[in-house]
């Protein structure tokens, strides 16, 4: 009876074996999989991110599993997790904050998952690269570009995105250390009002409409998005202002901006560069997946002003 029961015993490891060896033989003909997190593709630049993502990726042999945070930090924690169990070989994340994916991301690392962040940063040890937009940079030269439109000066509203993001602080202080005068004693503009418009529209558009039955000159509007951009140049249509001259400042470089441009509701807009960004970021993984090649640790990726889609 022993004999019979060790018989049984060695037939039933023989077949998990064997199971477990068409198992991987099935997941070896998988693509490997490239998990991108977007904070919102409710709005429509972060589409080129997202493109640039995928089209690079499935050049190089990967599925790209796309998730939406959907403007809400409180979403990408679970993707982030989501994506680990789907067995995911790298993590490609533009976060909707800096804090939230932390312990998430953590976990991703922890298994030796390559992490790289797109156009904003994380506050974790362990990321492969952080290759994000010069955004700083950028709000600096829209208060240069003010600068030379308006020599004497004007009346300047500032709509800010997300409150503590970073885009949020660095557009803004590169803004404001040129046309604020009390960061920049030589400016001759003065700093009418400032909202938050969350880098969405309809919030940049109420906000934008409650500031213009409270001021009746507005000479500039300043938002750290294109998105918002659209909802300001709504409300001042809504309101009839059109013919007040004011001048309409975005930040990325969205197909929305350059129509309005076109149609003469905006200025120009700071352009990223997020073609590049997406695309550099799946070469960053792929050769760290294939040879271990660690990119930079900080990339910062150059902006420009731009009036015209070239």
């Amino acid at each position: 009876m022993k004999k019979i029961t060790t018989l049984l015993l060695i037939m039933t490891l023989l077949f998990t074996m064997a199971g477990c060896g068409k198992t991987t033989t099935s997941n070896e003909n998988e693509k490997p999989k490239i998990a991108l997190l977007m904070a919102d593709l409710g709005n429509p630049y972060f589409h080129v991110l997202r493109d640039a993502v995928v089209n690079q990726g499935e050049e190089l042999g990967y599925e790209v599993l796309v998730y939406d945070g959907q403007n809400d930090a409180s979403k990408q924690p679970s993707q982030v997790e989501d994506a680990i169990q789907k067995g995911v070989n790298a993590i490609i994340i533009n976060p909707s904050d800096e804090s939230s994916t932390a312990n998430s991301l953590k976990d991703a690392i922890a298994q030796d998952i390559p992490v790289v962040t797109v156009d904003r940063s994380v506050d974790v040890d362990g990321i492969l690269s952080y290759l994000v937009t010069d955004n700083k940079k950028g709000g600096e030269l829209a208060g240069k570009w003010l600068e030379n439109k308006l020599p004497e000066g004007g009346n300047v509203v500032h709509i800010e995105g997300i409150i503590g993001t970073a885009p949020q602080r660095e557009r803004g202080g590169g803004f404001l250390s040129i046309v604020d005068p009390e960061k920049n004693s030589n400016s001759k503009f003065k700093i009418l009002d400032t909202a938050v418009g969350e880098f969405s529209m309809a919030p940049a558009e109420a906000a934008m409409s409650d500031l213009l039955a409270k001021h009746d000159d507005i000479d500039v509007v300043f938002t750290q998005n294109d998105t918002m951009a659209v909802g300001v140049a709504r409300a001042i249509e809504t309101a009839g202002r059109q013919d007040d001259g004011i001048i309409v400042i975005g930040f990325d470089g969205a197909k929305e901006a350059y129509d309005l441009i076109d149609q003469g509701k905006m200025a120009v807009t700071a352009v990223q560069d997020f073609k590049f960004i997406g695309s550099e970021s799946v070469k960053y993984v792929d050769a760290y997946l294939k040879d271990g090649t660690k990119p930079e640790p900080r990339v910062l990726v150059d902006v420009y002003m731009s009036d015209d889609k070239k």
